[in-house]
């Protein structure tokens, strides 16, 4: 009777140790602009800066699948004197940790996928730099620059390259990637239409997509070890002097919103099986009615769990919050005032509880709070920043 006991704990005692090796593991990725589709598959924590824990992606753009590697989040704030401000958001508040000068008038930054390396291009000196981040504490130094083309005012990486929307020459620089985050010499140039004004790759890195605002058209390409080739057609036109500024795809990636910088509108877009962008089937002001047609647009954001759409009005001084509907069109939930004077840049953390706007002339950045429910938002704090606040980014970066 003891030997067939001995047996069965034995017994038991492997079938605890084996356990059940088919729990699902997070998708890693998390750049808050174009990826998404709810939480990617972990905590938040905040500890002198939010921690985001998710799956982690390589830098080749692939995912450490099964692991959970806690990565902080920092908020980057490029000013136009040409300083790039760290700070860590500590509940509602932004608490600066480094200042950097890294070139003349930082405009817009681009992480990694793993979190090592930000891009970032300085408008005033037609260039782009490559910058080092050290793990846990987001401070950067430069390791690396390159020329564009004229005025660059958006910068994004597939992982193989990294793309500049050259917003004075009207075209798109195109510079490989070597491992170690540095770039190589510009390799092509895209023809993407005058007054290009941002690069966005979508998840899976499929895909590039160019809003023309001086066009009036989004040119689209397929990326590819060798770089981008374009899509037939090669753009998709919108409405006559609407210049289109940004874009943003949905977490599905099936649909694409296109804010108007001059008519003060925001697009809707299929996103076809094989890349192409189908033809605007909505388009929805971005101010309330009885509000004077003057100012104009600049950025559009899509919430983490892919319900809602913030756009940022100049001259309104104020964020347009839509809510997805089920046909992915757009309804309007409200118009939050910005407390500060020219909108230009806002960001959502990736956990997708805050939102950061950044107020270009009243130097001033103001952080509210997203209810995920009903994409409403409330204003928590407001931090002073002189210096011209021209872009401001949330980045998970590498964990120490």
């Amino acid at each position: 009777m003891r030997r067939h006991s001995l047996w069965a704990c034995l017994f038991l005692l492997v079938a605890i140790a084996c356990g059940d090796d088919d729990t699902p593991s997070s998708d890693g990725g998390i750049t808050p602009e174009r990826d998404g589709g709810g939480r990617d598959g972990g905590e938040v924590e905040r500890d002198g800066g939010e921690v985001e824990r998710d799956g982690g992606e390589a830098p080749d753009g692939g995912s450490d699948a099964g692991t959970e590697t806690p990565r902080p989040v920092f908020v980057y704030l490029g000013l136009t004197s040409g300083d790039l401000v760290v700070h860590a958001l500590e509940g509602d508040t932004l608490v600066e940790r480094s200042r950097t000068r890294t070139g003349n008038f930082p405009s817009f930054l681009a992480p990694s996928a793993d979190g090592r390396f930000l891009y970032v291009v300085h408008e005033g000196a037609s260039e782009v730099a490559a910058l080092a981040v050290t793990p846990g504490t987001g401070e950067v130094s430069v390791i690396d620059r390159e020329s564009t083309g004229g005025g660059p005012t958006h910068v994004e990486t597939d992982g193989r390259f990294v793309f500049t929307a050259n917003y004075g020459g009207g075209n798109v620089s195109v510079f490989p990637l070597s491992a170690d985050g540095t770039l190589s010499p510009a390799n092509a140039t895209l023809s993407s239409g005058s007054q290009t004004h941002q690069v966005v790759v979508d998840r899976a890195r499929n895909h590039l997509y160019v809003p023309s605002k001086g066009e009036d058209h989004v040119a689209q390409y397929a990326l590819g070890a060798g770089g981008p080739t374009p899509l037939d057609p090669a753009t998709v036109d919108t409405r006559r002097s609407s210049g289109p500024r940004h874009l943003a795809l949905d977490p599905s990636q099936t649909h694409a919103y296109v804010i108007h910088e001059n008519d003060r509108t925001v697009t809707v877009h299929d996103v076809n099986g094989d890349g192409t962008l189908g033809d605007s089937r909505q388009r929805i002001d971005t101010l309330p009615g009885g509000a004077p047609a003057s100012g104009s647009t600049a950025e559009i954001l899509v919430h983490p769990n892919g319900r809602f759409v913030y756009g940022s009005n100049r001259g309104h001084d104020s964020v347009v919050v839509f809510r997805i509907e089920g046909d992915a069109t757009l309804a309007l939930v409200e118009h939050e005032s910005t407390r500060g004077d020219h909108p230009r840049s806002m960001t959502l953390t990736p956990d997708g509880t805050r939102l950061i706007v950044a107020n270009l002339n009243s130097n001033d950045v103001q952080v509210f709070a997203v209810d995920e429910a009903t994409g409403a938002l409330e204003h928590r704090t407001t931090l002073a920043a002189s210096g011209g606040p021209f872009f401001v980014g949330a980045f998970a970066i590498a964990a120490e």
